[in-house]
């Protein structure tokens, strides 16, 4: 694209170039030629509202945002080669139509560190060279530098939701990188078979109130009758420009606020964070089948009711890693042992439910899973199911 003089001299003051209106706003946009070298694709909304008589200054912000992608272009910093994994990954974390927009901030941190790991290995090959001994070489190199069974299943899945995006905008070689990918077996994980007790869960929240961290030991309560995610109970620290509590540049959400249950401690409402997009309703727990529970909530003053449930005696809600820090504290103060972790209190209470005769289908709700079959992988106790089956079987000789 040829730009014209004023870019420079600025002799007409309302030259906006590489600008485009969306409803009563104007945009400035990097053209594809510098995209597909590597320039950032995001583009930058310009201050104000068309009409409100401040066009000068947008189109002056927009020669500045063109001069400034003209310098870049013309620099000495590497350009990414148009067709290689390289340019597929940047397309994929920055177009504006890619579902990674569409992920919440800690998805994205996790997704944006596996596509690094990929950018840094294959950045610079072409996509329409993946050929399967190629693919399949990447596979038995991680193995051959002793990358576990779960990185190389983590970071396979990563390439092959980028594959899939190349295919679906068409980007040359994606359609037959996926061809080759779908041959090419990475062994699974084998899954968690630990299941804590309600002895377990009982002697560390025990441990808990022995400390006299009643918040801890509410939170695990919580975790173990409602059968909740960690994260839906303590919440979580995302980065971002979301309003609400802040710390160090990230924004709270997920947790359990106060707004959520009632005034007379009789009803709490929720919708877990990770299927609120499939399962959208909010569940309604009782909380009269469960009087400690209610005592422990009973016991916050009545000034403290607000925002999160679960905080700090700072008032801060708790971070990931100090959660499972006093889990890991309060179990060891419990002697219980230490391959118990906090992430397996939902698989404890799912085949607590599953011994005291709950159907499948009531797993699944009390789990709020989508798919009955995710409901199926937090079954620990398959070895008890299969021996009660031979029972009812010799019942009946």
């Amino acid at each position: 694209m040829d730009y014209r003089p004023a870019l420079w001299d600025g002799s007409d003051p309302l030259y906006a170039p590489n600008t485009a209106r969306t409803k009563d706003w104007l945009y400035w946009k990097p053209t594809k030629k510098f995209v597909d070298a590597g320039f950032p694709k995001i583009p930058r909304r310009l201050p104000g509202r068309i009409g409100d008589g401040n066009d000068a200054m947008r189109a002056q912000l927009a020669r500045e945002y063109t001069r400034e992608m003209l310098r870049w272009f013309d620099s000495a910093e590497p350009k990414i080669e148009p067709g290689s994994w390289k340019h597929l990954i940047a397309a994929y974390l920055t177009d504006d139509f890619s579902p990674f927009q569409d992920l919440k901030e800690n998805t994205k941190a996790e997704y944006r560190r596996n596509m690094t790991r990929w950018e840094e290995a294959i950045g610079t090959a072409l996509v329409r060279d993946g050929t399967l001994p190629e693919i399949k070489g990447w596979q038995r190199a991680m193995a051959t530098n002793g990358r576990s069974a779960a990185y190389q299943k983590r970071q396979f899945t990563a390439l092959r939701i980028l594959i899939s995006y190349g295919v679906s905008t068409h980007f040359e070689g994606a359609k037959a990188a996926e061809d080759v990918v779908r041959k090419i077996r990475v062994k699974g994980v084998r899954a968690r078979a630990i299941s804590p007790t309600e002895a377990q869960i009982a002697a560390i929240i025990k441990a808990a109130d022995d400390a006299k961290d009643h918040m801890f030991a509410l939170g695990l309560s919580l975790q173990w009758w409602l059968t909740l995610r960690a994260v839906d109970v303590r919440g979580q620290w995302l980065a971002g420009d979301a309003s609400g509590i802040r710390k160090n540049g990230k924004y709270w959400a997920d947790g359990l606020t106060w707004d959520m249950i009632d005034r007379d401690l009789t009803v709490l409402r929720k919708t877990p964070s990770k299927t609120e997009e499939v399962l959208p309703d909010e569940l309604v727990y009782d909380l009269m089948l469960v009087p400690d529970l209610r005592r422990r909530l009973a016991d916050i003053s009545n000034e403290n009711r607000v925002g999160p449930v679960i905080v700090q005696r700072n008032g801060v809600p708790y971070s990931k890693r100090r959660w499972a820090t006093l889990f890991a504290r309060y179990r060891k103060s419990a002697k219980v042992p230490n391959h118990i972790w906090c992430m397996d209190t939902r698989a404890g209470a799912i085949n607590h439910a599953k011994r005291a005769g709950a159907s499948h289908i009531e797993l699944q709700h009390q789990a709020n899973h989508a798919q009955a079959s995710t409901t199926d992988r937090y079954i620990r106790e398959r070895s008890t199911s299969v021996n009660k089956v031979i029972q009812l079987r010799t019942r009946t000789g």
